[in-house]
């Protein structure tokens, strides 16, 4: 397992120059932690830290091998903008007691994740909708080095030494594929949208439909023309709206209703080798993740700062705060 883990971080690493051959626009570095809630509440349970770094770039040439997976919206390619990006994401969750070392049945078990993300996200401005298709390929378990990770930023904070890794659900290979579709329900003034959102994820990791609303007020860009991200390339003056600088505020308010979570179920082919999981009837089969935050963007340089609550997930789960940093550079 370790070998692939190996082998797919080399092939991230050399996926950049793949790109480059193509035209690189964004780099996005996204931090997740339970101990950025605006509270200041470190917890160290549950959904515990998440990082990810993607690589955006548009494509010179037509879409082959894993790029064919994915789908653009619309059938004139030049009524659309498309942004293909290359990403690496390791997530960690824990129980909500981890200086115990034994296992806790009543909580989650410890698991972490580690997998490689290709994805292509499809704009129409034309019909105010966008289309986002990514392809997750990585592993669940020890390889995902989850324990090695939080060990040593936790002796570097001096914060309490996470005992029951030990326990964490034995690895398993993570193959996933998302489908999410936005759309542009109502513009009342120039500073102001309501976007409706609905989203799927099929595969080993988890299976569940997502429904949600985003509201956003501010100054901002063109949501369906890619170049709200905040970065700047050729011609993108020309884009309908475009804005020099950014800032802006947002909530989005997302409901799930779920069928399986190997993150607390144990993976797709190892969960009976587990040495505890959730029990699949005090799942959650619903819940609702409430989103806000702001986006600050001047030219090829943004940053933004947002917070998560999430509604239990399992019986006797709490509910939870997390926040996220993330940097844009375009390039």
């Amino acid at each position: 397992m370790k070998r692939l883990v190996w082998l797919m971080i080399g092939l991230f690493l050399t996926l950049p120059g793949m790109a480059q051959r193509n035209k690189l626009q964004l780099l996005r570095i996204s931090e997740d932690n339970d101990a950025l809630n605006a509270r200041r509440e470190v917890t160290d349970r549950e959904y515990t830290n998440g990082t990810r770094i993607d690589v955006f770039y548009t494509k010179t040439a037509k879409a082959r091998f894993l790029s064919a997976l994915l789908i653009p919206i619309g059938e004139n390619p030049h009524e659309v903008n498309n942004l293909y990006s290359i990403g690496l994401t390791q997530l960690m969750y824990t129980p909500s007691d981890i200086t115990n070392k034994e296992v806790i049945r009543t909580s989650r078990p410890y698991a972490a994740l580690l997998y490689i993300t290709h994805s292509l996200t499809s704009s129409d401005p034309i019909h105010h909708q966008r289309l986002t298709t990514e392809l997750d390929l990585g592993v669940l378990g020890k390889a995902a080095f989850g324990e090695e990770v939080q060990t040593w930023f936790h002796k570097q904070m001096g914060y309490n030494k996470p005992e029951g890794w030990s326990h964490q659900l034995p690895s398993d290979v993570v193959i996933n594929y998302l489908i999410q579709y936005e759309k542009l329900l109502v513009q009342p003034s120039p500073n102001l949208q309501i976007l409706g959102l609905l989203s799927t994820n099929v595969g080993t990791l988890n299976n569940n439909i997502n429904a949600g609303i985003t509201f956003r007020a501010g100054i901002f860009s063109d949501y369906f023309s890619n170049y709200e991200r905040p970065a700047i390339v050729e011609g993108v003056h020309h884009a309908p709206n475009y804005r020099k600088v950014q800032f802006f505020f947002y909530m989005r308010p997302v409901a799930r209703l779920v069928m399986d979570d190997s993150i607390l179920q144990g993976g797709f082919f190892s969960h009976d080798r587990a040495q505890y999981v959730v029990d699949r009837d005090l799942l959650k089969r619903a819940f609702v993740q409430f989103e806000y935050g702001a986006v600050l963007s001047r030219n090829r340089l943004g940053v933004s700062f947002s917070e998560k609550l999430i509604t239990p997930q399992y019986e006797g789960a709490p509910s939870q705060q997390v926040g996220n940093l993330t940097l844009f550079i375009g390039l």
